[in-house]
């Protein structure tokens, strides 16, 4: 081969080490080869190295290309290819792809944007997230546990709290956290050091780290403590001969803290469109899991993957406000393009209207406070919060919110969820922070009752009179939250999915709550008259004098439509 083939292949390697070409390596190799031996069988003349490079067509990629599997590869390939000929033309004089180039650059752009987000980790519900996060906290200070237990409830609250993957996590030192503290102030805050691969070539590495939460510093320091007399090296967590421990003991653990915790997290009791975010095995397919029992060997165990904890972080991150290029950093990803592909906008959309659902759920008529009397909650779990001295006092503090900036809940509600959801920094004014983390608990709070109603109402109802009067003012609020999200529908599109769902919410209400309880007091007027009812059922009196425009105000949201 003459000697200009090879300063061309050891000329584009070099100028590569950073590119998509030092992965593409084999490329240009196999590539030549085939274009070498079709030149060759067509003609049989001796021809320079600049002569068969000619012989590059569409043609000829499309038939290398041919057996790419998905467009998104496809795609990378095609930008691969386009790198190597560009490198070509500017050593080889004469030559031209302009051809290849057309080729090249067709990119079904939709296809892409489908398959990237059918491939993207599945998103884990915040409050089932801090239900994992729990346990594991527990299990880490449980000292009647085995180590192994201990240390991989660890595991998953660093994994959780920093966003770092398994793979960094696997090689995690001891002795990596560092301390920062400012001057003249008490508070100080750590950071972990460790080592990554993902960012870097080859076989090197580079050190970053991390902001460490409490909860991650209690789990660090813990696994370096419970692992102390077996450790034989550096690394964090070990095996049983003290030394560095393989992904696969890792996922062991990891599906032994599931199937440990199946009855409190019951995730196989969950609706099926969140079943479908979680991952499953089954012994059949993980014999080695002695910790399950043969006679469960079909028996479906769910549990979170070691990459989903670094999608809910971020999306976490990026809803309390953090800055994108921060995430970036903490989340040790080369570019934002990478960074926005773990954020879940729709999960966040979630939050905000839960958020808005959290206060006009709770708030007095004229919208300027949260309601302080139980008996004016249409919701026997609100009922529960107005008597729990814990909620009182976040009601107190979030009423206080209010009062200071004079904020009405139904005017000022973008304002009032962009202040108390986004002020989770350093730099925020305390009393505003401790009202946002009571407000982000009442979220939390109110996420749990919408699932608990959601369950609820589709059960076996046993309806009575008594709840008639709640009923009919919780539907008043439902259809107070549905119009407010009509609106926000209106303006972006992006609402739809939660106003639908709010909609289909209200029908089920109305068809296994509310219409049932309003028969059941048409069949008693009937029996026992009006003034018998009067009598029996004092609440009613308001419901009775006006049964007929309620009945009418229920047909016109039960038919409602997008």
């Amino acid at each position: 081969m003459p000697c200009q083939n090879a300063s061309l292949t050891a000329g584009t390697a070099s100028t590569s080490q950073n590119s998509l070409l030092f992965v593409w390596w084999d490329f240009q190799l196999v590539l030549f080869l085939q274009v070498s031996q079709h030149f060759d069988k067509a003609n049989s003349t001796q021809c320079s190295f600049s002569d068969k490079l000619l012989f590059f067509c569409p043609s000829l990629l499309k038939n290398f290309l041919a057996d790419t599997k998905t467009e998104r590869s496809l795609t990378d390939k095609k930008q691969a290819i386009k790198m190597f000929l560009s490198e070509i033309e500017l050593r080889v004089l004469g030559v031209n792809f302009s051809e290849c180039y057309k080729y090249l650059n067709k990119i079904n752009s939709k296809k892409v944007k489908v398959e990237r987000e059918k491939g993207k980790h599945k998103f884990i519900p915040i409050d089932i997230h801090n239900r994992i996060i729990s346990l594991a906290i527990r299990d880490l200070r449980n000292e009647n546990l085995r180590l192994t237990q201990r240390a991989a409830a660890c595991m998953i609250v660093l994994l959780a709290e920093t966003g770092m993957r398994i793979g960094e996590f696997r090689i995690l030192e001891v002795d990596s956290l560092e301390k920062i503290s400012i001057k003249g102030e008490s508070e100080v805050f750590y950071y972990l050091n460790f080592k990554t691969f993902k960012t870097v070539k080859e076989k090197d590495f580079k050190w970053t780290r991390s902001f460490i939460t409490e909860n991650a510093l209690i789990a660090y320091k813990t696994l370096t403590e419970i692992f102390r007399e077996r450790r034989k090296s550096d690394y964090l967590f070990v095996k049983e001969s003290g030394t560095e421990v393989s992904k696969t003991l890792l996922r062991y653990r990891l599906v032994e803290f599931f199937y440990r915790h199946q009855n409190d997290l019951q995730l196989d009791k969950i609706m099926d469109h969140e079943i479908s975010q979680f991952a499953v095995t089954r012994k059949r397919n993980f014999k080695s899991a002695k910790f399950i029992p043969d006679d469960e060997m079909d028996r479906d165990i769910y549990y979170v993957t070691f990459h989903q904890y670094r999608v809910v972080l971020a999306s976490i991150l990026y809803n309390k406000g953090y800055h994108l290029d921060f995430i970036r950093q903490h989340m040790n990803h080369l570019t934002e393009e990478m960074t926005k592909h773990y954020i879940r906008l729709k999960e966040i959309e979630k939050l905000e209207v839960n958020a808005i659902e959290t206060l006009q759920k709770r708030s007095s008529k004229d919208g300027s406070t949260l309601i302080s009397d139980a008996n004016e909650a249409s919701d026997k779990y609100i009922r529960e919060e107005l008597q729990s001295v814990q909620y009182q006092e976040i009601y107190n503090q979030i009423n206080r919110f209010l009062k200071k900036n004079k904020f009405n809940i139904f005017t000022d509600i973008n304002e009032i969820i962009d202040r108390l959801s986004r002020t989770d920094h350093p730099i925020a004014d305390m009393e505003l922070g401790i009202c946002a983390k009571s407000f982000n608990k009442l979220c939390e709070r109110n996420e749990y009752i919408s699932s608990i109603n959601d369950a609820y109402y589709l059960g076996v109802q046993i309806h009575s009179l008594d709840d008639l009067p709640y009923s009919v003012k919780r539907f008043r609020e439902k259809t107070s939250i549905i119009a407010y999200n009509e609106k926000l529908y209106k303006k972006n599109q992006k609402y739809r999915n939660e106003f639908e769902r709010e909609l289909k919410g209200i029908r089920k209400y109305i068809e296994r709550k509310l219409n049932p309880e309003l028969m059941l007091l048409k069949d008693e007027i009937c029996d026992i008259g009006f003034e018998g009812v009067h009598n029996k059922y004092p609440k009613l009196t308001e419901i009775i004098g006006n049964i007929s425009d309620i009945e009418k105000e229920v047909q016109k949201w039960n038919e409602k439509t997008l």
